[in-house]
């Protein structure tokens, strides 16, 4: 699974964890039905690689680095904080706590990027941003992702 695009020196990100990661950003309400699950999951792919295209290059230094690495952060928690009010279907459920659990841990890393990049430590903030996709909350993610698709969730 990939985060962040060439830009930034990784590759691109991975349309099934940019599907998660829009899904929870879109989605609302409770006790949805696999195709909506589904549908919501695939309809949110666009919106994804529209936000995480603004830490393009600039993300690794510059005075607005700080501001988009922490709304990044506080995005990804408030995404984790509604999709978590979201019940899911109840083979996804399992996933469903990975894509929590994985954003919230994703939003961690996003601060500890946030915080190399307030205090210029560039070499930290190059190292965290180029270790993301690989990251504790990356993984969790690729899991979910892995997880709805083996059980027919048909994720882009």
């Amino acid at each position: 699974m990939r985060f962040f695009s060439e830009r930034i020196g990784r590759r691109s990100v991975a349309p099934g964890a940019l599907a998660v990661c829009l899904f929870v950003a879109a989605c609302g309400g409770s006790g949805v039905s696999k195709n909506d699950y589904v549908k919501s999951l695939n309809d949110a792919v666009a919106s994804l690689q529209k936000s995480t295209a603004s830490l393009g290059p600039d993300a690794v230094g510059g005075a607005g680095a700080v501001a988009r690495l922490e709304s990044g952060s506080k995005a990804m928690d408030v995404a984790a904080e509604n999709f978590g009010k979201i019940t899911p279907p109840d083979d996804a459920k399992h996933a469903h706590g990975q894509i929590v659990d994985g954003l919230h841990k994703l939003a961690d890393t996003f601060d500890d990027a946030a915080t190399a990049a307030r205090s210029k430590d560039n070499d930290k903030l190059l190292k965290v941003l180029q270790g993301l996709d690989e990251s504790t909350g990356a993984r969790e993610l690729q899991a979910a992702t892995e997880e709805l698709s083996s059980k027919g969730y048909k994720v882009q």
